[in-house]
C-alpha cells in the first residue's frame, strides 16, 4: 500500500513540475530540473487541495477527482509540449565541479541522508502522527472522507477547541483525496505528504541558492536545513508546520527571481504561494499580510502600484477561498473569543516572559553545542555579507520575516491559554516555519565558498 500511496501523488507533484517547467522553460541542466521538480511538488500539492475544495462544493459525494488531475496534468502537457517545440533550443552550458564544491556538496549529502533516515525512523515509529497531526488534520480528513455529502461536519463548530476546527485545510484536503482516490483510508497517505513537502523543502533551498548564487552555497543551505534536528524532524509529524515553511521558502524564492529577471509571472507565483501559505495555517495568513503590506508600501515608496497589484492577483485565487471556508464553514478562532484584548497587551508579565522565550531560542535553540542556529545565521550574515547585486529583494524579504516574528508575539500576547504552556508547546515550531526562509536569505546575501576560497588558476 505504501507504494500506492506513493503513486496516489505523482500527478500534483507532476502537474506542479510542468508548470514550474513552463515557467523556466529555457533550463534544462539536471540541476534545473532538480529545481524545478522541488518547487513543483509543494506548488502541485497546494493546487490539487485548491481544486479539491471546490469539487467538495458543488460535486461532495462524486468521486472523480483523480479525473480532474488527470485532465490538468494533459493540459499542462500539451502546453509544454507545444511551447517546447516552438523555442529555438539552445545547449545548457555543461557543469563544472571543483573540488572545494564537490567536498560541500559530499558533505551535504552524508547530513541530508543521516537526517531524512531519523525522519522515516520516526515516522515508522509515529505512523499516525504526532497530536495535532491526528487530532487537527488527519482527523479532518477521514470526517471528509468519511462524510460524503456532510463533508462539512469536518468543520463543525459543535466541536471542542482542541479539535480546531477553524484551521486552514490544506493537509487534510490532500489526504483526503488521495483516500478517495486509493479507495481507503492508509496511514501512508500523510506519512508520504510529510516527506515530499520535506525534500521540496530542502530541494527548493538547495536549487533556487545553486541558480541565485553558486553551486557550493546551495550544498550549504542543504547542511544548515539537513543538518539541525529541529527543522527536518519536524517532517515526520505529519504536521503543517514544515509544508507552511516550504510555502514561505518559494514565496521569496519567487520574489527573488522576479527581481533578477523582471518577469511578471515570478510575482504573481510569489503571490500564489504566500496564499497556498495561507491555506496551509493561520501564520501562512499572518505571512501573506506581513508581505501584501511590505510590498504595498515599497510599491508607494516607487510610486508605482504595478509589483504590487502582480503580487496581490496571484495570491487572490487562494485567497476568495480561503474567505469563504473561514466565513461560510470554519467555526471561529478561539483568539476571537471577544472581550477587551488591552489587559493582554498592558501586562508586563507576559511581554516579558514572551521576550524571554524568544531571546532563549535565539541564542541557544536549534543549533549545536548550546549556540542557537538563528545566532549563527546572524553571525554568518554580519561577517560574510556581500555589496553585489540587487539589495531590494533582501531588504523585502528580511521585513518581512522581521513583521511575522512580530506578528507570532502579538499572538502569543492575546493567547487565550495558559502563557507558559503555549510558548513551551509551539514556539519551537514557529521558529521552524521560518526557518528555511532565514537561511535563503541569509546565504543569498552573504559571499558563497567560491569567493571566501578562490580556486587557483590552472
Amino acid at each position: 500500500m505504501s507504494f500506492f500511496s506513493l503513486l496516489a501523488f505523482s500527478l500534483p507533484v507532476l502537474s506542479g513540475t510542468l508548470i514550474a517547467h513552463l515557467l523556466w522553460l529555457d533550463k534544462n541542466s539536471p540541476l534545473d530540473l532538480f529545481f524545478k521538480f522541488s518547487l513543483g511538488t509543494g506548488l502541485g500539492l497546494g493546487i490539487s487541495a485548491l481544486l479539491y475544495f471546490v469539487c467538495l462544493l458543488f460535486f461532495a459525494g462524486r468521486s472523480f477527482f483523480l479525473y480532474v488531475e488527470a485532465a490538468l496534468f494533459l493540459s499542462l502537457l500539451t502546453a509544454a509540449y507545444l511551447k517546447r517545440k516552438r523555442m529555438v533550443r539552445a545547449s545548457s552550458p555543461r557543469l563544472k565541479i571543483t573540488l572545494p564544491q564537490a567536498a560541500i556538496l559530499l558533505a551535504a549529502v552524508i547530513v541530508f541522508l543521516s537526517s531524512f533516515i531519523g525522519m522515516v525512523n520516526y515516522s515508522r515509529q509515529r505512523a499516525r502522527g504526532d497530536w495535532d497531526a491526528w487530532m487537527i488534520y488527519n482527523r479532518a480528513a477521514r470526517f471528509i472522507f468519511r462524510g460524503g455529502e456532510n463533508w462539512r461536519d469536518a468543520f463543525s463548530s459543535e466541536m471542542g477547541v482542541i479539535f480546531h476546527a477553524d484551521y486552514p485545510p490544506l493537509l487534510a484536503l490532500n489526504t483526503a483525496s488521495r483516500w478517495e482516490i486509493l479507495g481507503e483510508e492508509t496511514a501512508f497517505v500523510p506519512m508520504i505528504q510529510g516527506f515530499l513537502f520535506s525534500l521540496a523543502a530542502l530541494g527548493l533551498s538547495f536549487g533556487a541558492l545553486a541558480e541565485l548564487k553558486s553551486l557550493a552555497q546551495g550544498g550549504v543551505g542543504l547542511i544548515l536545513l539537513g543538518g539541525v534536528p529541529f527543522f527536518l524532524g519536524e517532517g515526520g509529524r505529519q504536521t503543517a508546520d514544515l509544508p507552511l515553511a516550504f510555502y514561505l521558502l518559494a514565496s521569496l524564492v519567487s520574489l527573488f527571481f522576479y527581481f533578477r529577471d523582471r518577469r511578471a509571472a515570478f510575482l504573481a507565483l510569489a503571490g500564489f504561494m504566500a496564499g497556498l501559505a495561507a491555506w496551509t495555517k493561520n501564520e501562512g495568513m499572518l505571512f501573506l499580510f506581513a508581505s501584501v503590506g511590505i510590498l504595498f508600501t515599497a510599491a508607494l515608496w516607487k510610486r508605482s502600484l504595478l509589483d504590487f497589484l502582480l503580487y496581490f492577483a496571484g495570491a487572490l485565487p487562494s485567497l476568495l477561498l480561503l474567505f469563504y471556508f473561514k466565513s461560510q464553514i470554519a467555526p471561529p478562532s478561539e483568539f476571537l473569543g471577544g472581550g477587551s484584548l488591552f489587559p493582554y497587551l498592558a501586562d508586563g508579565s507576559r511581554h516579558q516572559l514572551i521576550f524571554s522565550a524568544f531571546e532563549e531560542f535565539f541564542l541557544h535553540g536549534g543549533g549545536w553545542f548550546g549556540i542557537g542556529i538563528y545566532l549563527v545565521l546572524s553571525a554568518y550574515f554580519l561577517l560574510f555579507y556581500s555589496r553585489g547585486g540587487n539589495p531590494a529583494p533582501i531588504l523585502i524579504s528580511l521585513a518581512i520575516l522581521v513583521f511575522q516574528m512580530i506578528g507570532y508575539y502579538v499572538v502569543y500576547l492575546i493567547s487565550p491559554y495558559d502563557l507558559t504552556w503555549h510558548i513551551g508547546y509551539s514556539l519551537n515550531r514557529l521558529f521552524v516555519q521560518i526557518y528555511p526562509s532565514a537561511v535563503f536569505v541569509v546565504l543569498y546575501a552573504g559571499a558563497t565558498p567560491e569567493m571566501i576560497f578562490p580556486s587557483r588558476p590552472k
